[in-house]
């Protein structure tokens, strides 16, 4: 699944103001939204929508997420080849490197405390 342009959602352009951004969204949730809808019209596409809808404006709202959003647009714009990452197949199955058994601990009793262990 896609997520679709939150700009294209709102029906806006990249350089709109943020009285722009909540002009569209008024308008566009008074169309979508469950409780001024007609009800005659029941359309299984408008939750999806609305539920788009809402995702949008979220994300266009907060200026932090905004910029990051748009620095992202403009890289996809430039480097198309890097817009769908491609997911990774392994060519053989996973095998680690180092395997351990059980260890067994005994204590040394034939040695003083001022020897070192030579082996």
């Amino acid at each position: 699944m896609t997520v679709p342009d939150p700009y294209l959602v709102l029906g806006i352009t990249a350089a709109a103001s943020d009285d722009d951004l909540d002009h569209a969204f008024r308008r566009l949730i008074r169309q979508l939204h469950p409780d001024t809808r007609p009800p005659a019209a029941p359309d299984p596409g408008t939750d999806q929508r609305l539920q788009d809808l809402l995702t949008a404006y979220a994300t266009l709202r907060d200026p932090v997420q905004r910029a990051a959003y748009d620095r992202t647009r403009r890289e996809q714009a430039t480097r198309p080849h890097l817009a769908a990452p491609q997911p990774r197949v392994a060519a053989q199955p996973l095998v680690p490197d180092l395997q351990a058994g059980p260890v067994q601990w005994a204590p040394l009793s034939n040695l003083d405390d001022d020897q070192s262990v030579r082996r």
